[in-house]
């Protein structure tokens, strides 16, 4: 039997390792990470408002966007996605996790996303990972491959 004094001893030292593991694991990025992850925001904040400026602005000259699920679905360049936008209805979005890494002008992401969404009326609804690739330059980064895999539907 475990007296009282251990039992609140183990308590403490249990809430102390989740408090420090809550602050590590929250907002782990570096400053040049966190660029990247404000524009993965700006980037579904432009989806969800179906805001095709602001996508536009993200994009690079050469992006492309395909689905993980659907390999046989083609690849879409940048005009073909903006023509998508406006069918494309969310009600609600949470970015669950985002993790950067950077290497010189490239940064890779992995976004987990769930969302309330439709797309031409049809439901698309539930989690997501999106992996993307962004280049710098001039400076500026800019969204160049973007891949979707569905990991579990809403409906």
């Amino acid at each position: 039997m475990v007296n009282t004094k251990t039992q609140y001893s183990l308590i403490a030292a249990l809430l102390i390792f989740a408090a420090s593991h809550l602050q590590t694991s929250a907002h782990p990025w570096t400053a040049e990470e966190l660029v990247i992850v404000k524009l993965e925001q700006s980037y579904f904040d432009a989806l969800k408002n179906r805001d095709q400026d602001a996508m536009l602005s993200l994009l690079h000259e050469n992006f492309i966007i395909s689905s993980l699920n659907r390999p046989a679905a083609p690849s879409l360049g940048s005009a073909a996605f903006l023509e998508t936008m406006p069918g494309q209805v969310i009600a609600e979005q949470d970015i669950k996790h985002v993790k950067v890494d950077i290497k010189d002008n490239v940064a890779k992401s992995v976004v987990d996303i769930s969302m309330v969404k439709t797309y031409n009326g049809k439901d698309h609804s539930g989690d997501y990972e999106v992996y993307s690739i962004w280049v710098r330059e001039g400076g500026d980064w800019k969204l160049l491959d973007r891949r979707i895999r569905l990991v579990k539907s809403g409906n």
